[in-house]
């Protein structure tokens, strides 16, 4: 079991740098709250803008905060997994009273999951 916890362990290690790397070219850390990326504005507005390039900086903004968000969401899954490894408690739902092993399928397709999928959908 050690060594499927590392391999995992691995898996949510390498996201979780892919995922921090790519909010860091649109987003920034807030500095009251380090665990918080919010999402910059793509380009400084110049003394003379046209319309449409500020149309598209708004765009490129809105899916950038849409993006940041889910980035965000997904990060917080894999620290939280990353926590429960450190706990020992790592492939094991404790919902439902009696912990018991997440199906490895399951964490196969979503090394973050932190509970089994009749516990997902609570």
């Amino acid at each position: 079991m050690k060594h499927e916890i590392e391999y995992y362990k691995g898996k949510l290690e390498a996201e979780k740098a892919k995922i921090t790397d790519e909010l860091s070219s649109m987003s920034k850390k807030n500095p009251k709250n380090p665990d918080d990326w919010e999402a910059v504005y793509p380009k400084e507005a110049s003394d003379v803008v046209f319309r449409e390039e500020t149309e598209d900086n708004i765009e490129e903004y809105e899916n950038r905060y849409s993006l940041n968000d889910t980035l965000e969401k997904r990060l917080r899954e894999i620290n939280d997994a990353l926590f429960a490894v450190e706990k020992g408690t790592y492939g094991k739902c404790l919902m439902g009273g009696k912990p018991h092993p997440i199906d490895e399928g399951r964490l196969e397709a979503n090394p973050a999951a932190i509970t089994c999928i009749e516990h997902s959908k609570a």
